[in-house]
């Protein structure tokens, strides 16, 4: 299941296998004091935030965490305040209970011991979605899924953003490059785009930072392409300048695809050179390897541009890519969850090649149905299978494979301590194999099952948008859930992050809902605007939030 991730790379978690399954922290022993850090020097008492975000929010250290890291107990400001004091980074964890990319980072990442070494260089503080204000905060510093690292200085801005999927190695050492030069990341472009040669440090950082984790626009895809750009040329050749040109062209592609009506046509001079140059790269096996995290963010906007420039050279692009990607799903760097992902993105290279487009090579197939079978077969840890399972979820539907995906997740809802997530799964599956009726249940079921504010407005609107698809004229139960998940945003800073757009995707859908039926359900759409009402008066006026709140159903009548 793919909820709140960007593209493949978030979809991966890097790491070496745990010696003994991570144990429960004990913040108060562990955790750097908000009020008298190093033997007892006061700390200078929090600036006012005139920001709008809640100052009272408290991060703590997850309960699943592995012993080492010293994550931060008390509020979030106080933890920016101690950063300050110190002179040190803000390392902080976005992460959530039931993600299982979370889980696996958790139980090999943040247990190396290099990687627990570097932590003590900053403030490490761990930020659950579904924490009071947690949504707010991971507004401001546009977060778009888990898990999400980012480095931010003590005045909040971002030095570094990190996701997962990456070689267990390179955390420590690209944490290293980002202490050695503490400006924030956008200032690291503009000189690129000047001409000015980068150093190591300041290559390694922005080759190694996660663009594909920004909280971009389409309409800014294009200009984020040109800086990428741009930066590569100032990097010497090896991998920074590699993953720098492969994010450039996966930004170029998009951008173009966004803008293009219908069928597009012949790339630009920019993508067409970017796309030239991953092919380079892709005739490099060693570098091309290396590469293999950021190549996964190459989608089929991508590969339709290669082909869009030269049919043949595309195919010969297309086979060296399924050639690294097969090399790194057997390379012991990667964690085996990450190795299934790259498997799964040769699937949708392959996909985007294959006429008609459903259809796979069964030897392909085969040999992914054998990965998955000996990966789950051999790892039960509660941290580390969530992402295997994932991972091989992905496949499976990528692939067409939806009643070998209905018999792994139904099995993994009695084994997990956040089944709501594989209901969820379930029910997309069961949707695909044409069983509505259970899909639904499935849905509702997850839906009153999540725990945790942000969560249980997710999975609600999950399960309402699958009632307005699945059982459409069902309308007493429609009115029913809506009215259940618009109460998910009664309580503060609920509105912020993804909530307003999933609100705004709601708003369409039961317009276009009520429009089918010819006006029939304006009165349901009147309820639901009512209750958004009651919930939107309670929002200071001065709030972005309110504005997105009182347009829901706005003139339904």
């Amino acid at each position: 299941m793919r909820f709140g991730l960007l593209f493949l790379g978030a979809l991966m978690a890097g790491g070496c296998q745990p010696g003994r399954p991570p144990q429960p922290t004990s913040t108060s022993a562990q955790a750097a004091p908000s009020a008298a850090p190093h033997g007892g020097a006061s700390l200078p008492a929090s600036p006012a935030d005139s920001s709008g975000l809640d100052p009272n929010v408290v991060v703590r250290a997850p309960a699943s965490a592995p012993p080492g890291v010293a994550w931060y107990s008390g509020s979030l400001p106080d933890a920016f305040a101690l950063a300050q004091h110190e002179d040190r980074p803000v390392l902080l964890f976005w992460g959530a209970e039931w993600c299982p990319f979370c889980h696996t980072l958790k139980a090999t990442v943040f247990s190396r011991p290099d990687f627990i070494a570097k932590t003590r260089l900053f403030v490490p503080v761990y930020l659950d979605g579904d924490d009071a204000g947690a949504q707010s905060w991971g507004e401001q510093f546009g977060v778009i899924g888990y898990p999400t690292l980012l480095v931010l200085d003590g005045e909040r801005h971002e030095i570094l953003r990190l996701g997962a999927g990456r070689d267990v190695s390179e955390y420590a050492a690209v944490l290293d490059a980002a202490l050695e030069d503490l400006r924030p990341i956008e200032a690291l472009l503009p000189l690129a785009a000047s001409g000015k040669a980068l150093s190591a440090d300041e290559c390694r950082r922005l080759a190694f930072n996660g663009w594909d984790l920004e909280n971009l626009e389409p309409q800014d895809y294009g200009a984020r392409a040109a800086q990428l750009q741009a930066a590569a040329q100032a990097c010497p050749q090896g991998l920074e300048r590699a993953n720098l040109t492969v994010y450039a062209a996966s930004f170029a592609a998009r951008a173009e695809s966004a803008a293009a009506e219908g069928e597009r046509g012949a790339p630009s001079a920019r993508s067409a050179a970017l796309i030239d140059e991953v092919a380079s790269i892709l005739a490099q096996p060693d570098v091309a390897l290396a590469t293999a995290p950021a190549l996964t963010s190459l989608d089929d906007s991508f590969f339709q541009a290669a082909r869009a420039r030269n049919a043949a050279q595309a195919i010969a692009l297309r086979d060296r890519y399924i050639a690294t990607m097969n090399r790194a799903a057997l390379a012991s760097r990667f964690v085996v969850a990450d190795q299934l992902g790259f498997i799964d993105a040769k699937i949708d290279a392959l996909k985007s090649f294959t006429k008609p487009r459903t259809q796979l090579p069964t030897a392909v197939v085969a040999a992914a149905d054998r990965r998955i079978d000996t990966a789950l077969a051999a790892e039960h840890s509660p941290y580390v299978r969530p992402g295997l399972v994932n991972a091989s979820l992905n496949i499976l539907e990528d692939s067409d494979q939806y009643a070998k995906a209905y018999q792994i997740a139904k099995a993994e809802i009695a084994r997990s301590d956040t089944p709501y997530y594989y209901q969820a799964d379930l029910a997309e599956v069961a949707e695909k194999l044409g069983h509505k009726d259970e899909a639904v249940h499935l849905l509702e079921l997850a839906y009153h099952g999540a725990r945790g504010p942000a969560t249980r407005f997710q999975w609600g609107i999950s399960y309402l948008r699958g009632l307005l698809r699945m059982a459409p004229d069902d309308t007493e139960r429609i009115q029913e859930a809506g009215l259940e998940v618009l109460g998910e945003l009664d309580g503060p800073d609920r509105i912020a992050a993804r909530a307003p757009a999933r609100l705004a995707l709601l708003d369409r859908e039961l317009r276009a809902w009520n429009a089918a039926a010819h006006g029939s359900h304006v009165d349901v759409l009147q309820e639901l605007h009512a209750r958004a009402q009651q919930i939107c008066v309670k929002i200071p006026s001065a709030q972005p939030a309110r504005a997105t709140c009182d347009a829901f159903l706005k003139g339904s009548a």
